[in-house]
């Protein structure tokens, strides 16, 4: 069965591996993507000189950012649990209307 894992070992060290495990699953099962329009024309002052930017970002809100484009090329998408995805987004349109308004 493909959602069955076995652990085999000391039982303490076993019963500590089986919470680990349990606990990413958790964490993956309350993982949502969501995607907010951010013009395409910002993109690379959000991203920053070799990522420094998006990447202080994502470690910030514990989230992953893709600027993926889509149909209009102004789409972004995060990924991660719901409370910090609404965060960034909020976030991250700000930061936009800021760059827009200097």
């Amino acid at each position: 069965d493909q959602d069955v894992i076995t652990i085999v070992g000391y039982e303490t060290a076993a019963a500590a591996a089986r919470d680990s495990i349990m606990k990413i699953v958790s964490e993956l099962e309350e993982r949502i993507t969501d995607t907010v329009e951010i013009d395409s024309r910002l993109h690379a002052r959000l991203i920053g000189q070799r990522g420094k930017n998006i990447r202080k970002i994502m470690d910030k809100f514990s989230v992953d950012i893709k600027f993926t484009g889509g149909e209009t090329g102004n789409e972004v998408t995060l990924e991660g649990n719901e409370e910090n995805v609404d965060e960034c987004k909020e976030h991250l349109v700000e930061l936009a209307e800021e760059m827009v308004s200097v």
